[in-house]
């Protein structure tokens, strides 16, 4: 709150106060004058005036980019820096594509949480572990998130995954 353009007007709504009540203390005549008439426009303005101070900046606080040691500014400038120079995620995966079962190598579309021929967990792609149906949706189970966000840390398998190209094994 800008205290200065705050009290302009306070002073202006007083003096638009003054103006009304003029006519009726000096002369004592309760007609509407001239000088009442712009009391009456006076007061609206320094209401005005009043809100804009409001809402304006503190001088003595706010100064030019925080040049004189503002420590509003100051920490405004670091909190967006950082924000700037921290990198996005990036994802690893798309998560609309579709995978294949580790055990049968099947075709797998996202929104299955089973394999449609061997009926086994699909695993998530990131950590490894099997994912679960949440409602309508694949999550990893330790997270909770989409397979896409899971953060957990990577699940090594005692047998590991299948080589790629390599043949189903029967039997």
């Amino acid at each position: 709150m800008n205290r200065s353009i705050t009290w302009v007007g306070v002073v202006i709504i007083l003096a638009g106060i003054a103006l009304t009540a003029f006519p009726i203390v000096v002369t004592g005549a309760e007609q509407l004058d001239l000088e009442q008439e712009a009391g009456l426009l006076l007061a609206p303005i320094g209401l005005l005036v009043v809100l804009i101070g409001a809402v304006q900046p503190n001088p003595e606080r706010t100064t030019i980019r925080g040049t004189f040691g503002n420590p509003d500014e100051n920490f405004l400038r670091h909190s967006a820096a950082g924000a700037a120079e921290r990198p996005r995620p990036v994802l690893r995966l798309n998560p609309r594509e579709a995978v294949e079962c580790r055990h049968c190598r099947t075709v797998i579309s996202f929104d299955l949480a089973q394999c449609p021929r061997c009926a086994r967990s699909r695993d998530c792609r990131v950590c490894g572990r099997p994912l679960e149906m949440m409602g309508d949706r694949t999550d990893c189970p330790s997270c909770h998130r989409v397979e896409a966000f899971c953060n957990c840390p990577r699940l090594e398998r005692p047998n590991g995954p299948a080589a790629v190209g390599a043949r189903p094994r029967r039997g």
